[in-house]
């Protein structure tokens, strides 16, 4: 048996979340990265906005909660001109003591309740905000299995962006000439994203183009202002693992 399979077995996924946690937060330090939690109070009339439906599932009461309290955290966060940004390092810990509840979460291809459960939009909502504002994406990661009908999507295939405390986050920078700031807010069925500034920002036009390669997976391209900027492999879930 491998160290890594016997870990996994013998540690709680809490535990190893929190060790593994640690363990990035050394490699930013030795590699002199720095994320800051700044806010600011920057409006401009025509923002660049994204605004997704909040689909209802299993534990819909309970994703409310969680992207809420997301919200309540990452609302008005600066990014300074030429700064790094991290979800993780902006939500902390989604666990209860951060005001966070068990939601519904795709782990190893198939739909489990775990604390924080459905942050994961409010990355994707981030992550389509971050494309089109023509940020740097630092560190994304796309779920390996599209879990979704097409009527039931909150967002684009290509679009999405999972997090996982201690083993996935969503690293952005700022490559402008100044500060940005973030609004989210959750709406009566619906999540909105705004990226503000002090001077217009013009959107990127961002596409995902799907090409289905095998009757169980697709491949997207994502193409920004006509140039790819990244490709995405996904495989089909079951009728029985979507539950």
């Amino acid at each position: 048996m491998s160290p890594r399979i016997w870990v996994r077995r013998v540690l709680p996924l809490a535990l190893r979340q929190d060790l593994r946690q640690l363990w990035r937060t050394h490699l930013d330090d030795w590699h002199g990265l720095r994320f800051t939690r700044e806010f600011g109070d920057i409006e401009h009339p025509e923002p660049l906005c994204v605004v997704q439906p909040i689909r209802r599932t299993s534990l819909y009461e309970n994703k409310l909660i969680n992207l809420r309290r997301a919200a309540v955290l990452l609302d008005r966060q600066l990014i300074a001109a030429g700064a790094d940004w991290s979800f993780w390092h902006a939500v902390r810990r989604p666990d209860a003591c951060n005001g966070f509840v068990p939601g519904r979460n795709l782990v190893e291809g198939r739909l489990v309740e775990q604390n924080g459960g459905g942050l994961c939009q409010m990355a994707s909502l981030l992550y389509h905000l971050a494309l089109l504002g023509g940020l740097t994406v630092r560190e994304r990661h796309a779920h390996s299995v599209d879990i979704y009908r097409e009527e039931e999507r909150f967002t684009p295939l290509g679009a999405d962006a999972t997090v996982v405390w201690g083993f996935r986050d969503l690293r952005l920078a700022n490559p402008h000439a100044f500060p940005l700031v973030l609004r989210v807010r959750v709406g009566d069925g619906e999540l909105c994203g705004e990226l503000h500034a002090q001077e217009t920002l013009g959107a990127r036009r961002v596409e995902f183009l799907r090409e289905t390669r095998e009757p169980a997976q697709v491949h997207v391209r994502t193409l920004i202002d006509g140039v790819q900027a990244g490709v995405t492999d996904y495989r089909r879930l079951s009728a029985e693992g979507r539950g």
